[in-house]
Parts: C-alpha cells; structure tokens; sequence
C-alpha cells in the first residue's frame, strides 16, 4: 500500500492478529484508545472491520511495519468519524517502538494519502487532553488544536490540518524539492 523511509504500511493479514491483539489487550498501550480487549475474537473482527472500509469508502487502517526488521511496528490509518464525519488520521505503535517517531512517520504518509490522492480538503484526529505524546504528534505533523468536542463519547481535544497547511509544511521541511 504505502511506504516510507522506514516503513510499510500494508493491508492486515491473518498473521498479524497476535500482534494486534497483544496490542489491544494491554492496557498500557489502549490506555487512551479504548478499553483493552481480553478476547482474540475481538481483534480479528476489528481487523475484519477496520480492512473492510478500503474497499468501501478508500479509506481504512493498516498495519505497520518496520521495514529493516520486517517487525509489527502497530497499525496507522484514516478513518471517518461518527460524529461530524470529518475525515481523522489515527495511529498506535508497539511500546518497543515509541520515542522512535514511527506514529508521526505513518501518519505523515496517510496524510499524504488522504490530500494528494483521495484530495481531502482537511482532516483531523482527536485525543485525551493528557494524552501528551499522540497530541505532540500532531504538532509535529503541523496540524493544530481546533478545540474540544464529544467524540467516541469521551470529551476530547481537535486537531486539524489542511491540505493547503500540509503541502507548505511539505515545502519548508524540504520534502519535495
């Protein structure tokens, strides 16, 4: 589907549901995600679920992978939100590679994704307000807080970014050149 300097990011496949549900089970990582998830099955329908959506809408999530080990690195996408059907950029990484910038990476490229070839105008992603590393991930992919609002019934912050903000992001970062 997608690559980066480091990674690939690739349509889930049946063996990747032990990770994605070691993931989804540990409370640490799902601490601001959802609760944590104590059943396989329950992993294997989301997989299920969030693969179907590319097919349907062009837009889904996909499974990280770090490109010099060829290890499970999480999962990253775009998905619609229920409650403004705005279009949201979404990411989770395996504890062992936080701090390494693999969330900001992946989301970069689905940014890309979602402005130069499915031509979205905006998107946006959504947070805990402590929630301090994915909203420094969101700085770090130019976007900017927007506000507060009710989304997956938890009080959240808004970021968005424009397509016009992204390409200029683009230009001063030197990508592209």
């Amino acid at each position: 589907m997608f690559t980066t300097e480091r990674l690939t990011i690739r349509p889930f496949e049946d063996s990747d549901l032990d990770d994605v549900f070691a993931m989804r089970s540990d409370p640490e990582i799902m601490r601001f995600i959802r609760d944590p998830q104590n059943k396989r099955s329950d992993a294997q329908r989301w997989m299920e679920m969030i693969s179907s959506k590319w097919n349907i809408n062009g837009i889904g999530f996909g499974a990280v992978v770090d490109r010099e080990s060829q290890r499970f690195a999480g999962w990253c996408g775009l998905w619609k939100l229920k409650e403004t059907n705005e279009i949201e950029v979404g990411y989770a990484v395996r504890k062992e590679f936080w701090g390494k910038g693999y969330a900001t990476e992946a989301a970069r490229r689905m940014l890309g994704y979602a402005f130069d070839e499915i031509e979205l105008n905006r998107v946006v992603a959504v947070a805990y307000p402590e929630n301090m590393a994915s909203i420094n991930v969101m700085k770090k992919l130019g976007m900017a807080c927007v506000g507060r609002g009710r989304f997956y019934d938890q009080d959240l912050v808004q970021y968005a970014i424009t397509s016009e903000e992204f390409h200029r992001d683009k230009m001063d970062r030197g990508v592209g050149r």
